[in-house]
């Protein structure tokens, strides 16, 4: 179906070329989907970077790219996931932090890059941003605004915690099997899927079957979910200095609405919030096209100057 997260997908990948970059010592592999029109509600076209979640890559974020055919748009493999390689010391938010402000001057973004974290990326950037990195705006989708512990779903996450902590003491071959395991990742894409379309049910799992376990060693991965509940946007955002969007859905098993709201009063920016019915923690598969319009009016408004410091409008 034409627009269908699944076409749009193809879209991008379509006009995705693939490029590498040396961030110290991290071969950083990265795709740049170039704009196909001229914005109808910008006065340029823009440039987005955009950063994904916890044991995905950047195939995950491409149905947003597709539906943003007028922005120039870039999306990396965080490294030790996808395409690019691990660091040599530990995957904390604070090293993905600093590779992504070198990342950023090494594309030479600095006042013209625009940056968007969706879940674990939306930690990433906003620890970034509140350090300095220099960007015109800052987007956080299903941002992972409060503490793991304090989500809408604890026993879930205990059990999650409980899971990784038990792969750790495992011989390395058994829990790389755990890990990769076909009842765990259905298993989550199940519960984090909302959608009752089963085409697009389908679609969903067959992505998390595909991309969900692209990480290099083990040791990657049990990092990178230590860091993934390590930190939350809440405690960075009362620091950002520049336009904040912040993309929800009211059924997001991670970050509760009421947590997403007390983020968002915490902004002292020109601000807007998006609240999506009926869509949990997956609004870059269920629903694409209405997170890049929400992307694209949110630029316009800062454009037409409608938006107001505070939580905005």
């Amino acid at each position: 179906m034409r627009n269908s997260p699944q076409h749009l997908a193809e879209q991008a990948q379509a006009r995705g070329v693939r490029h590498e970059v040396e961030i110290d010592g991290v071969a950083t592999r990265y795709w740049v989907y170039p704009a196909e029109s001229v914005p109808s509600v910008l006065a340029e076209t823009p440039t987005l970077v955009m950063v994904h979640g916890f044991r995905g890559n950047h195939r995950g974020l491409e149905a947003i790219a597709g539906a943003l055919n007028d922005f120039d748009v870039v999306i990396p493999d965080l490294p030790g996931f996808g395409e690019s390689s691990a660091f040599a010391g530990e995957h904390s938010v604070a090293a993905y932090a600093d590779w992504l402000g070198k990342f950023w001057r090494a594309l030479n973004l600095e006042g013209r890059g625009h940056l968007l974290g969706h879940s674990f990326g939306s930690i990433v950037v906003a620890h970034a941003v509140a350090k300095g990195l220099p960007t015109r705006t800052l987007t956080v989708e299903n941002p992972v605004s409060a503490p793991a512990l304090k989500g809408p779903k604890v026993i879930q996450t205990k059990i999650a915690n409980g899971f990784y902590a038990a792969t750790e003491r495992m011989p390395l071959r058994q829990a790389e099997r755990a890990l990769k395991s076909w009842p765990m990742v259905r298993g989550m894409s199940i519960i984090m899927a909302k959608t009752r379309d089963p085409q697009l049910r389908r679609w969903i799992h067959k992505q998390h079957d595909e991309n969900f376990s692209d990480f290099a060693t083990r040791r990657v991965v049990q990092e990178a979910y230590r860091a993934s509940t390590s930190e939350c946007v809440g405690q960075w955002a009362p620091d950002f200095a520049m336009p904040t969007l912040v993309i929800t859905g009211t059924k997001d098993d991670i970050t509760s609405p009421k947590q997403q709201h007390r983020m968002f009063a915490s902004l002292r920016v020109p601000s807007r919030l998006c609240e999506h019915d009926g869509v949990g923690h997956l609004t870059h598969y269920e629903i694409p096209a209405e997170v890049a319009n929400d992307i694209r009016l949110f630029l316009a408004g800062l454009e037409q100057k409608t938006l107001v410091a505070g939580n905005g409008s």
